[in-house]
């Protein structure tokens, strides 16, 4: 039988700021895994994901430093993002490169070269984004218990990606657009039989996705870290794609997820404050170094479950995912 774990100081002001904690962690997950549900479902497959977001970081960081303007960072982060995006288009659908080959191939250069380039900026900081009531209704929803603060006072950027939370869902399941794309993910060649532009498709959820990741990697650093490091996304990337295949392609389920990946590393953070017992669970599960592999954990598991799923059928992947097309003559 284990030891007795006591918890002290646990109250709902912890509670509070884990949850605050949360959704600050969660916001770079959902920008970069509905990105790329949208690219996967058009049947493209992008693992530059990583590479992407820190590029995207060290531009932005860069640019809002030089210049003084957050705004132009966070641009740069979305510029730099589409710039990946049309380069791994380009190799993957004009030349028929292998996805998964470019994808690496990206993540491994956007590694290199922000480690290269940002060995020049490690020492420095910059003040970051404000936090902002949600416009109307945030100051009085702010008051709710335990949530109110986290979801009504926040990042802008966290506000922009829980609102794309229900504009990609509607924009891939309830228009014509996200009929074409699901449809150029399934099939391609019978969706270019009836007049979809494949192509053009592709490459616009290719760049669309790649914008979101740089987008996440600005939010991450211009919002939340306020300091460049190297590698200082620590596998985030990785984790919104294994978010994609976990929630079957589906926004919703991404994010909740994501949120539970992001609460596991808050609660890294701030269980420091809390006097835990020497038990099994209180000096061994809850310490926060080995919090830390957490995340990194289920990322494994998830990917094995997903592994068992797709062998029994049952994972309901796109049909043409990674595949790349060729029009017959």
């Amino acid at each position: 039988m284990y030891d007795m774990v006591i918890l002290q100081g646990i109250s709902a002001t912890f509670v509070t700021n884990l949850f605050g904690a949360t959704i600050t962690v969660v916001t770079p997950l959902i920008l970069a895994s509905l990105g790329e549900i949208v690219v996967e479902r058009g049947g493209m497959l992008n693992l530059g994901v990583e590479g992407i977001m820190l590029v995207g970081a060290l531009g932005s960081f860069i640019v809002s430093l030089t210049t003084g303007s957050l705004l132009l960072g966070f641009l740069t982060g979305m510029l730099l993002g589409a710039v990946a995006g049309l380069i791994h288009a380009f190799l993957t659908i004009t030349l028929k490169a292998d996805q998964v080959i470019s994808g690496l191939m990206i993540t491994l250069l956007g590694t290199a070269l922000s480690a290269f380039i940002g060995s020049d900026w490690t020492s420095r900081s910059i003040d970051g984004l404000d936090k902002m009531y949600l416009p109307l209704v945030g100051r009085p929803l702010s008051n709710i218990p335990i949530v109110g603060e986290a979801l009504f006072y926040a990042m802008p950027t966290t506000f922009l990606a829980f609102g794309l939370l229900p504009v990609t869902w509607y924009g891939l399941f309830r228009t014509n657009l996200g009929r074409e794309i699901i449809a150029v993910g399934e099939d391609p060649e019978a969706a270019d039989t009836v007049g979809v532009p494949v192509f053009h498709i592709r490459y616009g959820i290719t760049i669309f996705g790649s914008v979101l990741a740089g987008l996440a990697g600005a939010h991450l650093i211009l919002a939340t870290i306020n300091q460049w490091s190297t590698g200082m996304t620590s596998g985030l990337g990785w984790i919104a794609v294994a978010l994609v295949i976990v929630s079957r392609w589906r926004p919703f389920y991404a994010v909740a997820v994501a949120l539970l990946f992001a609460m596991i590393q808050a609660l890294q953070i701030r269980i420091q404050s809390v006097q835990l017992g020497d038990g099994l669970i209180g000096g061994v599960l809850l310490d926060p170094a080995f919090i830390a592999i957490y995340p990194y954990v289920m990322t494994i598991v998830v990917l094995a479950l997903a592994s068992r799923m797709e062998s029994e059928n049952r994972l309901g992947r796109p049909t043409a995912l990674a595949s790349a097309y060729k029009r017959e003559e």
